[in-house]
């Protein structure tokens, strides 16, 4: 048999239900892994949300609840509970299928770029709150430095100026997250300063 009509003969010899399997097989691994990774990237969703979402992204048609069911195998509840998370975030829409009563869902294609915003936004938002926490303790660790004596004024004083550090810190993350919100360049000195000194 000549080789090109050999190795043509090799290429289909793998059955029609193994490629299916082999792509089943990758696609419930990937929708595992996805709900893991939500699960654990700031909690934005669940683990089956995760799943859920990573089912919508992949599908090439908008899906209704009892196909996510199906596929999933979770509860009717589970599902409902979550698609409505997920539509709260914004990472799910409902969709129209013409002939159809039931309601159908599609994946956004923004989740990366939503999970990069919203993280940074909660750092940003962690941020803010750390730099009012300081600033409240400053204060009371100064009027009760008012009412000590001896060695407790030193350590009043030593509080403090962990907090005027810490506040330095806080300081410098907050004006780089500003600059990089405002499109501004961002110092590198001032990033490597913050994160590894």
């Amino acid at each position: 048999m000549p080789l090109k009509l050999m190795n043509q003969t090799k290429k289909t010899d793998v059955s029609p239900k193994k490629e299916s399997e082999s792509f089943d097989r990758a696609r419930d691994l990937f929708i595992e892994s996805a709900g893991k990774i939500s699960a654990n990237m700031l909690g934005m969703v669940s683990k089956v949300g995760g799943q859920m979402y990573a089912l919508l992204f992949l599908s090439r048609r908008p899906l209704s609840l009892d196909d996510i069911v199906d596929t999933l195998k979770l509860s009717k509840g589970n599902v409902s509970v979550n698609i409505r998370l997920l539509e709260s975030v914004g990472l799910v829409n409902k969709a129209w299928v013409k002939g159809s009563r039931k309601d159908y869902y599609e994946a956004t294609r923004n989740y990366p770029q939503k999970l990069l915003r919203d993280f940074f936004d909660r750092v940003r938002g962690g941020i803010d709150d750390s730099l009012r926490m300081i600033n409240r303790f400053k204060v009371e660790f100064e009027e009760a430095a008012k009412g000590c004596q001896g060695e407790q004024v030193e350590d009043v004083q030593f509080n403090i100026l962990q907090l005027y550090l810490l506040e330095t810190f806080y300081q410098a993350a907050s004006k780089m997250f500003e600059d990089f919100y405002q499109g501004r360049s961002i110092d590198i000195d001032l990033l490597r300063r913050v994160i590894l000194e």
